[in-house]
């Protein structure tokens, strides 16, 4: 399973823009070196690191090991303890600790153990699952990442997080954002704070970076991303420009025509993550974006239909078999439904248009009624059987 994991983190399973969430939320630049206690893969590392900052990684799992690898950082297999009673003299402007907390079995001491990290004028950050997410009427999958039953000790309250530095006498803000709590903590006042401050450019710059990476996995990982988020920020000619790399990299290296991808072999399969060198978790997302993207770019609605067609299968498998990894495609499975709806009209409209004796007034009315059906199948999305549409 080592590699089915390292896979999709790097194809879809990080949210590298969540991670950098709390970081762009201030001024970085007096601030010269990071330490990422707990860095996972270690894309955080790899961020500051191209930036020209100095950064090390602490993460005794694999994944560090592999991170360390593939993206050529300092990355040490150790928690934070050990590094720090190696390293008695090592300070760092920035402590960074995004979704560890909550692993470990005396989180107040591990936040001593971050005090004891940070220099006089550094700034700790941390995050962790909100407290807020869970309740009776909330998503499902937003519940399953912030509970991760067999993994996480517990959720932390805001309070409990911030009574953690503020008892050893360091400023503190605490925040809910997302899903997240997110926290800041300094020995001096803190810095001006506002996580809606989020610098896109910087962030597609890195991905444009990673996208360079000789690793398929994990060039074709940080392109979706770009390509996603560009196009929904806005930014259709950098979306553009990866979006068409995107799709040599999907045929080159996995053999996926993502606007007329064989997907039959996907919806066979029924272990989790499994596939991943043939169909990577980006999949789904790539197909949805794509198809909106080709639709509005090259207004080819038979195109923008099909992709539609297989994205909605491609998610509603990723949330179904890959449940505790899926929580992207359960938020987007929703959207897709109703943009494929919505391209099932537009398609119906040509088609009409084309025939002789169809009014224009007739046409609205056929279609009005053949949304207000649809939208019932999706009300109900288990009755909902998507058929091929070529």
């Amino acid at each position: 399973m080592r590699d089915e994991l390292w896979l999709d983190y790097v194809q879809a399973g990080a949210g590298i823009s969540n991670m950098l969430t709390p970081l762009f939320a201030f001024d970085l630049a007096p601030y010269r070196s990071l330490l990422d206690s707990g860095c996972g893969f270690g894309f955080v590392v790899d961020f500051w690191a191209s930036r020209g900052g100095k950064a090390t990684g602490l993460e005794p799992s694999n994944y560090g090991e592999i991170g360390s690898e593939k993206l050529g950082i300092d990355v040490r297999s150790q928690y934070l303890d050990e590094f720090l009673s190696e390293n008695r003299e090592a300070r760092f402007d920035i402590v960074y600790s995004s979704e560890v907390i909550e692993h470990t079995p005396d989180p107040d001491a591990y936040a001593g153990s971050l005090v004891e990290a940070v220099t006089d004028n550094g700034v700790i950050v941390v995050t962790t699952p909100a407290i807020s997410a869970i309740h009776a009427n909330a998503d499902v999958g937003a519940m399953i990442a912030a509970l991760s039953p067999g993994f996480h000790f517990g959720i932390i309250s805001p309070e409990a997080l911030k009574g953690f530095f503020t008892r050893r006498g360091l400023y503190c803000r605490v925040l809910e954002h997302e899903n997240q709590t997110l926290c800041w903590a300094s020995r001096k006042p803190l810095p001006a704070i506002d996580p809606s401050k989020f610098s896109w450019r910087d962030y597609f710059n890195y991905l444009e970076t990673l996208s360079g990476n000789e690793n398929p996995h994990l060039s074709a990982g940080a392109l979706s991303r770009l390509f996603k988020d560009a196009l929904n920020t806005g930014d259709e000619a950098w979306a553009a420009a990866a979006y068409d790399r995107l799709t040599r990299v999907a045929l080159d290296y996995y053999g996926l025509d993502l606007e007329n991808p064989e997907i039959g072999a996907l919806l066979e399969m029924r272990k989790p993550l499994s596939g991943l060198n043939r169909f990577p978790s980006w999949l789904g997302g790539a197909l949805l974006f794509g198809g909106l993207h080709v639709g509005h770019s090259r207004n080819d609605r038979r195109t923008k239909l099909r992709m539609l067609d297989a994205a909605l299968k491609v998610l509603a498998r990723r949330a179904d078999v890959d449940r505790q990894f899926g929580q992207e495609a359960m938020h987007f499975l929703p959207f897709a439904e109703r943009q494929y709806v919505i391209a099932l009209s537009e398609a119906l409209t040509v088609s009409l248009c084309s025939a002789e004796g169809t009014s224009e007034g007739d046409l609205r009315h056929t279609l009005k009624g053949l949304t207000s059906v649809l939208d019932q199948f999706l009300a109900a999305p288990s009755e909902l059987t998507v058929h091929d549409a070529r």
